[in-house]
């Protein structure tokens, strides 16, 4: 009995330790994508901020607004929100071009100097992001985790990227493993409840079992065959 409670003991201990040390890696990559995602919001907001000082030189209609959504909120609406805003950024250079007050525009080059900031910003937090990802699924695919993983709730963490017409992509990474861990939890401790429920009703029915006293034993004994 004491070598089975070890057992239990043993394994209960690896299975915490492996399970934190995924989840560790799973939150890193979610803290990398969140980076990216700040990123990209701030580029958004530049694009509309140079929208709005080029709004006055011609093209209006190709510098309409867009809706800035937040990256984790919406995935598709948010890639839509910054293909809007590489269109956007792309007309006001052309603009700036044609026109020598608006690109010697001091507020139009500070944008342009902030929006060449966070461009490299995005490429450095999209490489931190990959790498994250890279750790995590090459964790999540090796043993022990293998075992577990996916009943747990680990998805696979997808990569950033670009598509096929040199648009950034940003990418959606989630986990299951939270409320996996408290149903699974939820379901042992009313396992074990239900246990010690049965096991109490049978001390109580041993306890409540009228005793013999010695010669009803002795005679309960005689009449055995």
């Amino acid at each position: 009995m004491t070598l089975i409670l070890l057992i239990l003991i043993g394994a209960a201990v690896w299975l915490f330790l492996s399970y934190n040390k995924l989840r560790a890696l799973a939150e890193n990559v979610k803290r990398r994508q969140a980076n990216v995602a700040a990123s990209v919001k701030k580029r958004l907001d530049i694009a509309q901020r140079l929208a709005d000082i080029a709004a006055g030189y011609g093209e209006h209609e190709k510098l309409a607004h867009f809706t800035v959504v937040e990256g984790e909120a919406n995935i598709s609406a948010a890639n839509a929100a910054a293909a809007d805003a590489s269109r956007v950024i792309g007309n006001v250079q052309m603009l700036a071009n044609r026109f020598p007050d608006l690109k010697a525009n001091a507020t139009y080059q500070q944008l342009m100097r902030q929006l060449d900031e966070i461009e490299t910003a995005i490429l450095d937090r999209r490489e931190a992001y990959n790498a994250a990802a890279e750790g995590y699924n090459a964790t999540r695919g090796s043993l022990p985790h293998l075992f577990y993983a996916d009943a747990m709730g680990f998805s696979e963490a997808t990569y950033f990227a670009v598509d096929d017409d040199g648009a950034e992509r940003l990418v959606e990474f989630r986990t299951d493993d939270g409320r996996i861990l408290r149903e699974t939890m939820g379901r042992m401790a009313t396992v074990a409840t239900a246990h010690a429920q049965t096991a109490a009703g049978r001390l109580r029915a041993a306890n409540e079992r009228p005793k013999l006293n010695d010669a009803e034993a002795d005679d309960a004994r005689g009449e055995a065959p």
